[in-house]
């Protein structure tokens, strides 16, 4: 016995033959050359580098009132991108008592920095783009997610450990050479 050819029957398998043949050109075939870019989303977490250490960059003085004869100078490691910028220095143990950070920002702005996941205490002072300090504060809390403002624009960030500050007699006014 003959089946009928039906035109719902041609339509269901012409359907079926190009949903066969879209799946073997998808399997078999990519349809360019590009490589497939993997998009990763954006998070504002930092991940754990245990214990970083210190990497000398650099050396920083600061003057008094720009004389040389009132020099003081330490070490720096430079913090010049954002990557850089955002891990500052969390997750850190200790630093030499002549060692910080210098934060460096393409323009003079408002700053803030935050003590987040930062395990020492440390004096932040926010520097102008002349190089003179405008702002310092002392002996910041670790691990505190508050905002801690720059309240004068500040082009660079000087970290230094918690204290040093008032041992070394820095003060806002001074300058910074590096």
């Amino acid at each position: 016995m003959k089946k009928k050819i039906t035109l719902f029957r041609i339509a269901l398998s012409l359907i079926l033959i190009t949903i066969l043949s879209m799946s073997a050109l998808l399997v078999f075939f990519r349809p360019s050359n590009k490589p497939i870019r993997k998009v990763i989303p954006y998070t504002d977490t930092v991940t754990e580098t245990p214990n970083p250490v210190f990497r000398k960059d650099g050396e920083l003085i600061f003057r008094k009132d720009g004389k040389a004869d009132k020099a003081l100078k330490i070490d720096i490691e430079i913090a010049d991108d954002e990557p850089e910028r955002i891990q500052g220095l969390m997750y850190r143990d200790s630093m030499p008592e002549f060692a910080g950070m210098l934060f460096l920002f393409p323009i003079e702005e408002p700053l803030d920095f935050w003590m987040k996941n930062t395990h020492i205490s440390l004096d932040i002072m926010y520097v102008n783009s002349d190089r003179r300090i405008v702002s310092i504060a002392s002996n910041t809390i670790p691990y505190s997610q508050e905002q801690i403002p720059s309240i004068k624009p500040a082009q660079y960030v000087v970290e230094v450990n918690a204290g040093f500050v008032a041992r070394h007699g820095i003060k806002e006014g001074d300058y910074i050479q590096f």
